[in-house]
């Protein structure tokens, strides 16, 4: 039976976990598992199969006039959910009375449908219950280890736990969202050891099967019932030091934060007080503990894109490169780093401008598109090692069209996200899907959407660029961001350090007409 994720979590419709009936209890369980070892084939097995088979067919039915037209037919979703759990309390009677039935008993078609059955539903109570049932099947080899790390998956991300493996995902126009994981350290080695591939050769496979970006959602604090997450993770041997422990303790969070005008004024905006800020932390109001309006230093570095698809823009880069540079003040560092068939720093940080610009000139580079390598590398290189206690932002000049070898745009992404960077990104058209066609749209936006979101998540800006004229204005507007920027800091008021994602918000309470912008949120280690 081929491994496919599970298509009900595209709907985005989440219902209410019930348990007014039991699938197993543990004794009936244990009874089932039982009959493992040594399996017999009821003498009414033709009832047992065409009955499988009739709800299997009903279910497919149901699925198909709801994906037809979703929005005509949305209502249809409750039928189909209830139809679920009904199939699975089936199911689970007859195991009860059959105890377990082979492959060979039930014959391709109807095992499939008997699989499919406990599998496409959101009745992750039953299935639970289900679950050391089809563990123990699976060490008969009567169960895909593939199916059965999916149906695992499924059960925590509907009690709203974090995955173990990483199979669940929702899709949405814009991005596939890849549910929380429990362990990003372990995912691979817990993939290998159920037959999935490595979690990131499934991303890719994502990200060309639906041509938008795959993201990692971050993980949130976890439920204050932890049994939950153990009788899941214990079913399969995973010990609970390996799902990570929770710390209290106090830790001042920083933000960089960027104060805009909705007239677009070049003019930097530095009369605001303490008072004037709120700082919201997952939607809860935090008190403000430090606070100053500094006009310092930055740390500039310019990423250039010279590979073979934006051979024709490289003037226009290079001449781009130039003005950032001359906008630069005196104590503000630059450096540049090219990318194309290597990843090449051209100037380390520097204030020097005719060293720049010598440099910029003399760049000669071509082949590959390693987009997503470079930006690591970056920050590999030069900002974490170069960059420590100076505010830093990289100027990110590319067509978004990626040939990575190492790194994905969800690993980019979580990268990212433990940062205080602030991403510029410069969207170069080249050209590629400039027509009007539907695949043309996707292929263009395939390269727009990812860097609007490095922008977006560190506080930054995307700008779109035909040709230089394009960034008229955008040099010295730049600068004055990255030099004169609000620093606010705070202890948070949920003092948990579990790891998980916490959403950040800064608002400007006296003037409605600024815009504060700062990083999208933190994780709490």
């Amino acid at each position: 039976m081929a491994f496919t994720l599970f298509w009900v979590i595209a709907f985005a419709f989440t219902v209410e976990v019930t348990a007014q009936n039991n699938c197993l209890t543990d004794a009936e369980a244990k009874k089932v598992i039982g009959t493992i070892a040594s399996p017999s084939t009821p003498p009414d097995i033709k009832s047992i199969r065409k009955e499988l088979l009739h709800m299997r067919e009903e279910q497919l039915k149901l699925r198909v006039k709801i994906t037809g037209d979703l929005e005509k037919n949305h209502a249809l979703i409750a039928d189909w959910v209830k139809l679920g759990e009904h199939d699975v309390l089936r199911v689970c009677q007859i195991l009860k009375e059959k105890g377990w039935i082979t492959t060979d008993a039930l014959k391709d078609d109807a095992y499939y449908a008997l699989t499919s059955i406990i599998v496409d539903n959101q009745a992750y109570q039953y299935q639970r219950e289900l679950l050391p049932v089809l563990v123990a099947a699976s060490k008969k080899d009567y169960i895909q280890k593939t199916l059965l790390a999916s149906l695992v998956d499924s059960i925590r991300t509907g009690f709203g736990l974090p995955q173990i493996f990483g199979t669940q995902v929702s899709v949405t126009s814009d991005a596939v969202y890849l549910s929380p994981i429990l362990n990003e350290e372990k995912v691979d080695e817990w993939r290998k050891e159920y037959d999935l591939p490595p979690l990131d050769v499934q991303i890719r496979n994502l990200e060309f099967r639906y041509l938008v970006p795959v993201l990692k959602s971050q993980r949130r604090s976890l439920p204050p019932d932890q049994k939950q997450q153990k009788s899941d993770t214990a079913v399969l041997g995973i010990s609970d030091e390996e799902t990570g422990a929770l710390k209290v303790e106090t830790h001042l969070v920083n933000l960089n934060v960027r104060v805009l005008s909705s007239d677009k004024t070049s003019a930097p905006i530095l009369d605001l007080s303490k008072d004037d800020f709120a700082v919201l932390e997952d939607g809860i109001d935090q008190g403000i503990t430090f606070f100053s309006a500094t006009d310092k230093p930055f740390d500039l570095v310019l990423l250039l894109d010279f590979s073979g698809s934006t051979s024709e823009k490289q003037g226009l880069i290079k001449k781009a490169a130039q003005r950032f540079v001359a906008a630069a003040r005196p104590e503000d560092r630059i450096a540049v780093v090219a990318f194309a068939n290597e990843i090449r720093i051209i100037a380390d940080l520097t204030n020097s401008k005719s060293i720049l610009n010598q440099k910029i000139s003399g760049i000669d580079l071509e082949g590959n598109s390693p987009v997503w390598d470079s930006l690591r590398f970056t920050y590999e290189n030069i900002l974490n090692k170069e960059s420590s206690g100076r505010r830093s932002a990289v100027v990110f000049m590319t067509d978004g069209e990626d040939g990575s070898k190492m790194t994905t745009f969800a690993d980019l992404m979580e990268f990212v996200r433990h940062g205080e960077t602030t991403i510029f990104s410069v969207w170069l058209n080249t050209g590629f899907g400039s027509g009007n066609a539907d695949w043309e749209r996707k292929l263009r936006q395939r390269g727009q959407v990812p860097l609007a979101m490095l922008a977006n998540e560190t506080g930054g800006e995307i700008y779109y660029v035909n040709n230089i004229k394009d960034l008229n204005g955008v040099y010295d507007q730049v600068i004055n961001d990255l030099g004169r920027v609000y620093s606010i800091g705070y202890e948070p008021k949920n003092d948990v350090r579990d790891g998980g994602w916490r959403e950040l918000s800064v608002k400007i309470k006296s003037r409605p007409n600024l815009t504060a912008k700062t990083r999208r949120g933190y994780y709490a280690n």
